[in-house]
């Protein structure tokens, strides 16, 4: 059972609300492209295969699911650059939705790949 409403995310997700979610275009796979916020974030990945670990960082996607119904693996997020002033921080990014993890609470996290 959620515990919040779909419209509760809203003050979380949105940048000009206080909240911490950019605003990307996500395109389906085939499909039309439309703005939804997400919260960008690049998780610590440390994999052990015995006898070397691999360490890294993977990009994944916090996307409110009444965003992306019916959102697939191969579907497209771009992801605008991010500046301060003149300077740009972090470069225009496109990615690619690899795996998804719906929690069933009003939130899906897209697991991305750059492309």
């Amino acid at each position: 059972m959620p515990l919040e409403f779909p419209r509760d995310f809203d003050g979380y997700m949105q940048a000009d609300f206080g909240g911490h979610g950019e605003t990307v275009v996500y395109t389906p796979n085939g499909g039309t492209a439309k703005s939804i916020t997400i919260i960008l974030n690049e998780e610590y990945v440390d994999l052990d295969t015995g006898s070397v670990s691999v360490e890294g960082y993977n990009p994944v996607a916090t996307i409110k699911t009444t965003d992306v119904i019916g959102i697939q693996h191969g579907d497209t997020i771009a992801v605008p650059a991010i500046s301060i002033g003149d300077t740009v921080i972090k470069s225009a990014t496109n990615f690619k939705v690899i795996n998804l993890q719906d929690d069933y609470t009003g939130v899906t996290v897209a697991l991305l790949e750059a492309q």
